[in-house]
C-alpha cells in the first residue's frame, strides 16, 4: 500500500558576525525511482543566492549555491511531496563464487573498497570473519552481520553527522544511525559484497494519522547487491518501508551529506537542522 508524504526540512547556518560570502551544496531533494514519485519538490535559500541544479555521479539530485553578501544566518528550506510504493526486493541468490567474479568486482569496485569513513580496527575484521567462517551462504553471513552489529552498538538518535570512523563506533559501543551503517558497510565490503551508503528520512511513527505532521528525523540506511539493492536499516532493525523516503547514496556520508559548505568573513558557525513529515495519504 502507497504512502504519500510530504516533508519540511529546515537548516541551515548561524555564524559567530557577519559571514562575507559563502558557497555550498544541498542533496535534499528526494530521489525518483521505482519506489518513489516526486509530486512536488522545492528548495529556499535566504539570503536569495546564485545557484546551479545537476545530478551527481551516484545519481543524487544536488544544489549548489553561493551567497555574495554579508549575512548573520544562512536558511535553507526543502519541501518536498512523495509518494512511495516500496515493493520487497527479490535477492538473486549470489554465491561466494558469484561475488568473486572479475565481472562483478569491476562492475562494482568503488562499493567494495575501504574509506576513511568505514575504516575499522582489526578486532572488528576479527569477529567479521568468524562469521563469515559460520555462513554458508553470503545471504546468511549479511543477516548475522546485521546482528554482530546492533547487538553491540548502541543506537543513538539525534546525530546530525558521522563519527570520522566507524572504528570508534565500534570502540565506543554507541553511535548514530550514519555509524551503523558505516559498520555495516564495512563488514560486507571486507567479505567482497558491494554494499552502499542511504540517507533519508523516515516517519517514525507509523500510526501518524493521516493530516498529522510530526518530528521526524534525516535517517541512514544500507543497500547491498544480490542482483537487485537490497535494502537494510540496522539502527531501527527493519527493512525500510512505505514510511522511508530515500534521498541519495554513495560509499558513505561524505557521498551523501545533506548541507556542507564554506564561507569567509566570520570566526564560526552553528549548524541547525529540524524536520517535519506528515502523512497525506
Amino acid at each position: 500500500m502507497s504512502r504519500t508524504l510530504r516533508l519540511v526540512h529546515r537548516t541551515g547556518y548561524t555564524y559567530n558576525g557577519p559571514a562575507v560570502a559563502s558557497y555550498n551544496e544541498a542533496r535534499l531533494a528526494p530521489r525518483a525511482n521505482s519506489a518513489q514519485t516526486i509530486l512536488h519538490t522545492r528548495l529556499e535559500v535566504t539570503p536569495t543566492p546564485w545557484s546551479a541544479s545537476w545530478i551527481d555521479y551516484w545519481g543524487s539530485a544536488v544544489t549548489s549555491f553561493e551567497v555574495h553578501e554579508p549575512h548573520e544566518e544562512l536558511k535553507v528550506v526543502s519541501i518536498s511531496t512523495v509518494t512511495v510504493d516500496r515493493k520487497p526486493a527479490q535477492g538473486g541468490g549470489m554465491t561466494w563464487d558469484d561475488y568473486a567474479d572479475v565481472a562483478i568486482r569491476d562492475e562494482f569496485d568503488e562499493l567494495m573498497q575501504d574509506t576513511e569513513r568505514t575504516h575499522v580496527g582489526p578486532d572488528f575484521l576479527a569477529a567479521v570473519a568468524e562469521v563469515r567462517a559460520g555462513s554458508e551462504t553470503p545471504a546468511e553471513f549479511v543477516e548475522r552481520v546485521f546482528t554482530l552489529v546492533t547487538d553491540r552498538v548502541n543506537y543513538v538518535t539525534g546525530r546530525t553527522s558521522a563519527l570520522p570512523t566507524a572504528a570508534e563506533a565500534w570502540q565506543v559501543a554507541s553511535g548514530g544511525c550514519q555509524d551503523i551503517a558505516h559498520l555495516v558497510l564495512a563488514a560486507l565490503r571486507s567479505e567482497g559484497i558491494p554494499a552502499r551508503y542511504v540517507t533519508g528520512y523516515v516517519l517514525p511513527d507509523e500510526n501518524t494519522e493521516i493530516g498529522e505532521t510530526i518530528i521526524g528525523s534525516s535517517h541512514a540506511w544500507i543497500e547491498w547487491y544480490d542482483r537487485d539493492w537490497i535494502a537494510y536499516d540496522p539502527a531501527r532493525r527493519q527493512t525500510p518501508d512505505d514510511f522511508f523516503i530515500e534521498v541519495a547514496h554513495g560509499r558513505d556520508y561524505d557521498d551523501v551529506a545533506p548541507l556542507r559548505g564554506i564561507f569567509t568573513g566570520a570566526p564560526g558557525s552553528k549548524m541547525y537542522l529540524t524536520v517535519e513529515i506528515s502523512r497525506i495519504s
